[in-house]
């Protein structure tokens, strides 16, 4: 009968297309491929391909060619002479070759900047899912460590309360008393609700990064030697300056605005376009015209000099002009940002090291309570509700050791990317923490 269950699960795992287990480098790999903030993204820098590709094309000769043909049907007329219906065939041939467009170079740079950003912007948007598939992870983990400690700390109030019931009855405690037992296993009862719900959200953010449930979750080594890292403010502050995404993608909006700032500049200027235009017509048919065969060939610059237009493009430049402004000024305030940041992160990274010392030292002590007690209850010594106690302090102090030292590790996932070192590589040694 086991056999036969353990089958049917099997089997329903398998067939199921939103439900797999994974780990943080399974989480990542399945967004790369599927998720859809992704695909708009990679999407967009297409876009600013063709874009850049139809700027660059705006000098390339234009050639048209216009044919056309019509019947004229005249009618009789009282008089002398005869006028009969005649048929013309025209074609025409225009290449015209535009010669100079000074706007065109801060076009083609604007393009070019637009074009860069859109691939800052992918290569950045997969770091951050290196950093959000173990965020979510993370938080599963802990979801599901906070859900577990719920159930014991459930079945301990209902130990409780059932000691209780059994004191009142004998009248060794009072009906007020018994209420707080009853009163602490119902609240227990909905903090149990409240967690497995959490764990459920938490599935359910993964299943909108990557399209699929996670099943099966692993959790963290709670004894573990952990390669501590140090950083330095200034020097991480100072890389972040050159390297990090956000400040280049900051930095392209101030070359797109100032681009864009001259090429509204440049269309004040003239434009020179050089044509050339092959006519051909033949007219057939009918006494009045009888048969012509026209051929005619023109070549010639055209030179546009804009005038006024009511005030448009000198609108367009003064708007440009703030958007460079506002350009540079989001450069700076990004700037300022990203300095708290790195300051916040990196004493928050060294506070965390001094945390997980303390945590492993508490959950050591609480394992040899809980082994203490756990002995004791053989023996006689010590009550179920003591030993389910003691098996709850222990699984808090274990999440808490647990839940410090993940939020260690995404800290130094994210300042990793400040300086640019961030890559799969990291998540792949978060892996090897993980058990069953």
């Amino acid at each position: 009968m086991f056999k036969f269950r353990l089958f049917i699960l099997v089997l329903i795992i398998s067939l199921s297309p939103n439900i797999y287990s994974s780990d943080i480098l399974d989480i990542y790999n399945r967004a790369i491929k599927y998720n859809n903030d992704l695909r708009i993204i990679s999407n967009d820098n297409n876009i600013s391909e063709e874009l850049y590709d139809q700027t660059s094309s705006s000098l390339l000769p234009e050639i048209g060619i216009t044919a056309s043909t019509q019947e004229n049907y005249t009618n009789k007329y009282n008089g002398t002479g005869d006028i009969k219906d005649y048929t013309t065939e025209t074609a025409s041939l225009t290449i015209t070759q535009p010669i100079l467009r000074i706007y065109f170079f801060d076009e083609l740079n604007k393009a070019e900047a637009n074009l860069d950003k859109s691939k800052v912007r992918v290569d950045g948007y997969k770091k951050d899912l290196i950093i959000k598939s173990a965020e979510l992870y993370f938080s599963l983990i802990n979801s599901n460590n906070a859900y577990k400690a719920s159930i014991i700390k459930s079945n301990m109030t209902s130990l409780s309360y059932k000691n209780a019931k059994k004191l009142f009855i004998n009248g060794y405690i009072t009906n007020v008393e018994l209420n707080k037992y009853k009163n602490n296993f119902d609240i227990a009862k909905i903090e149990s609700d409240i967690s497995k719900n959490k764990l459920e959200l938490a599935k359910q953010d993964i299943y909108i990064l990557t399209g699929r449930e996670a099943l099966d979750i692993h959790d963290l080594k709670p004894i573990m030697d952990i390669d501590f890292r140090s950083y330095n403010s200034s020097s991480l502050l100072s890389k972040a300056m050159r390297s990090f995404d956000a400040i280049k993608l900051a930095l392209l909006d101030v070359d797109i605005s100032k681009y864009e700032m001259y090429s509204n500049k440049s269309q004040h200027y003239p434009t020179i376009d050089l044509i050339a235009t092959y006519d051909y017509s033949d007219t057939s048919g009918g006494s009045r015209l009888g048969k012509v065969t026209r051929e005619s060939n023109t070549i010639g610059l055209t030179v546009n000099f804009p005038i006024y237009q009511g005030g448009y493009q000198s609108s367009k430049v003064k708007e440009s002009k703030y958007k460079y402004e506002n350009a540079k000024l989001n450069l700076d305030q990004l700037r300022r940002t990203v300095k708290r940041d790195i300051i916040d992160k990196v004493n928050n990274h060294n506070l965390l090291k001094k945390y997980i010392i303390a945590n492993k030292d508490r959950y050591k002590n609480t394992n040899l309570d809980y082994l203490a007690i756990k002995n004791g209850f053989q023996s006689g010594l010590y009550t179920d509700v003591e030993l389910k106690e003691a098996e709850y302090n222990l699984v808090i102090s274990k999440n808490e050791l647990v839940s410090n030292t993940l939020k260690y590790l995404l800290t130094d996932l994210q300042l990793r990317k400040y300086s640019s070192e961030l890559s799969v590589q990291n998540i792949i040694n978060i892996n090897e923490m993980l058990i069953w």
